[in-house]
């Protein structure tokens, strides 16, 4: 018995496609050097916002978001992000707290006439 080649061709594609990942959430701890209150926290959410293709959301478990900041921790300057790393990868969201003028792991903190969300030097 032959099989017509369309039906292998579309049962291959159901296999393949089944198995892609649309989302892969992860959630990540960032410290962010010299955060200690919440001007420096909306700095944070300012750049990162700012990053292209991405959404930043306040509401947690909103489906349609690629980041959201879940936690913060002033006295060790910790951010704590879940993101879609389909969308955007950490050393992404290090750089944007480095913008936004906090040192990160990976990067320093931008001098002030590079900041992104105009935090004050």
């Amino acid at each position: 018995m032959k099989i017509p080649t369309a039906a292998v061709v579309l049962l291959g594609a159901a296999v393949l496609l089944s198995g892609c990942r649309v989302r892969d959430v992860r959630t990540v701890t960032i410290r962010a050097g010299g955060l200690r209150d919440e001007a420096g926290l909306a700095a944070v959410r300012a750049s990162l916002a700012s990053l292209p293709d991405t959404r930043l959301t306040n509401r947690r478990g909103d489906k349609r978001t690629c980041m959201e900041i879940v936690a913060h921790d002033f006295s060790t300057g910790d951010v704590t992000i879940r993101y879609d790393s389909m969308k955007v990868g950490r050393k992404n969201l290090e750089e944007a707290i480095s913008k936004a003028g906090f040192d990160t792991p990976g990067f320093p903190a931008a001098p002030p006439e590079k900041r992104r969300a105009g935090r004050g030097g």
